[in-house]
């Protein structure tokens, strides 16, 4: 993770000069991002690692923010890198690597502070409910 962490700053420091050497936030992701995208990239294995970068520093901004972790996760595609919470309360799950390809194939930009909002938003509600929810008189 830190080592995507780093490839994170290093793309922003790239595509978006103004947010160099400043903390690595959202905005400056979604700065970066549509900077980068503007360019028309080609290179596969740049367009994966910028997409892997992202999509990590995307997920641990929902670690960090939204309190979930990170886990691998496997469905009927296959296992990846994905972040989790709220076990049997909502599950939430977001792979945030395929979060991201997924805008890249649209070339969809400034996504990430608003994505990053409605679901810690979700999470944040779903967590609430939870709390609500009556427990039967035995589990008190």
């Amino acid at each position: 993770m830190v080592a995507q962490g780093q490839a994170a700053s290093r793309f922003v420091a790239s595509a978006s000069p103004n947010d160099a050497g400043q903390p690595l936030t959202l905005a400056a992701l979604d700065r970066a991002f549509k900077a980068w995208i503007s360019t028309d990239p080609k290179d596969v294995d740049e367009i994966n690692g910028v997409i892997n970068a992202v999509g990590v520093a995307f997920g641990q901004f929902l670690v960090e923010g939204a309190g979930l972790r990170w886990v691998i996760a496997t469905d009927e595609h296959g296992s990846d890198l994905a972040v989790f919470g709220l076990p049997s309360a909502g599950d939430v799950l977001v792979y945030p690597a395929n979060f991201v390809a997924k805008r890249w194939e649209r070339r969809e930009t400034d996504f990430l502070v608003r994505s990053y909002g409605e679901i810690a938003g979700a999470v944040q509600s779903l967590r609430a409910e939870t709390r609500r929810a009556p427990r039967p008189w035995w589990k008190l």
